[in-house]
């Protein structure tokens, strides 16, 4: 058997502005990384949150340091457990390495992962816009490719925030709606504006409650409110996720790869959702076609009827790495390729 891993760092221009609670963003930096497999070849993506600002080229030198001296062999990925590798740069190495080991084994990512895929996945869309009429525009765009449901970024800005939500479901009575405040409303405010947004239908609420809120006020939340409430930056290990669902603080799990630490990771929180009846929805984090590759391997693993996933950011981007997973019919279709059915060969000999 022989391996190697490669990493190069991508900057790529936004041509719709990423507006959510912690700023707005016009580009989107991180590194992708390149594994071969006795020939094979797989693709990860490794990325911080949008609003970190960083020098790509650093991190990315720095990451590849984190690698230095990897013996060759099948126990790879307990390598990195032992030099605690940052979630984030695991879920890089660990979608090349099993994507070019399913590519070598003539497998689709999510079958090699295990289980029942599915070929088909739903697909939200994501609206960050401030103008209730734009958000409405955006709903109607969506409509247009067959999305059924919309996640709403929300912030600090509670009558705007209600005036965008109230102009969306009166536009459009049948669209489920999400909403995602990504941990900015105070909890001294949070269920009355949870409260406000009731009447609107609202399918669940996404991590609202600032970072490092204790989930036995999710727990307590969850009792106080008739929407459903999602947790999200909460659920960064199985262990996250047992304590979330032995607490009943949260009635929906959200399951970012690279939060978790790569699509193995992701695969036992889904296996021990299922186990326990806890919905589960898989998002992506403004990744490049890579993550949402990888992402979509992933949603493929939940169990039907899938629930939409956030996997719909392809539109932010002005150009891409590589052609991302187009939504027909408000769906992604799984690629049926060995391993992660990407090809990124031709954006990685010009860079």
């Amino acid at each position: 058997m022989t391996y190697s891993l490669s990493i190069k760092p991508y900057v790529q221009q936004l041509q719709v502005p990423y507006r959510w609670s912690k700023g707005t963003q016009y580009v989107r930096r991180g590194i992708l990384v390149r594994a071969e497999w006795d020939g094979a070849v797989g693709w990860g993506e490794a990325a911080l949150p949008p609003h970190v600002l960083f020098d790509g080229w650093a991190y990315a030198a720095h990451c590849s340091s984190m690698l230095d001296g990897l013996k060759p062999g099948a126990d790879l990925l307990h390598e990195l457990e032992l030099r605690e590798i940052p979630a984030r740069l695991r879920c890089g190495i660990s979608s090349a390495l099993m994507s070019a080991q399913a590519a070598h084994a003539g497998l689709p990512l999510a079958k090699f992962l295990g289980g029942e895929a599915s070929s088909k996945v739903p697909v939200n869309d994501l609206i960050g816009d401030a103008d209730p009429q734009v958000c409405v525009s955006r709903v109607a765009d969506a409509l247009k490719i067959g999305q059924d449901t919309v996640k709403i970024k929300c912030t600090t800005e509670r009558e705007l925030d209600i005036a965008r939500v109230g102009a969306i479901r009166e536009a459009y009575p049948d669209i489920r709606i999400r909403l995602d405040p990504n941990e900015s409303w105070d909890v001294s405010w949070a269920l009355e504006q949870i409260r406000a947004m009731e009447p609107f239908g609202i399918d669940y609420i996404e991590e609202p409650l600032p970072r490092g809120t204790d989930l036995t006020v999710y727990a307590e939340l969850c009792r106080e409110t008739s929407v459903a409430i999602a947790l999200d930056d909460s659920i960064r290990s199985l262990f996250h996720a047992r304590r979330a669902i032995e607490l009943n603080a949260a009635q929906v799990l959200i399951l970012k790869p690279p939060r978790v630490g790569g699509p193995d990771r992701t695969r036992e929180i889904i296996e021990e959702a299922r186990r326990r009846n806890v919905r589960c929805v898989v998002t992506a984090s403004l990744e490049t076609s890579v993550g949402l590759h990888v992402a979509l391997h992933c949603a493929a693993l939940l169990p039907g009827p899938i629930e939409p996933c956030g996997l719909g950011t392809a539109r932010f981007y002005k150009s891409d790495v590589a052609d991302p997973p187009p939504i027909v019919g408000g769906a992604m279709t799984v690629p049926s390729a060995p391993g992660l059915g990407v090809d990124l060969q031709g954006w990685w000999d010009t860079n």
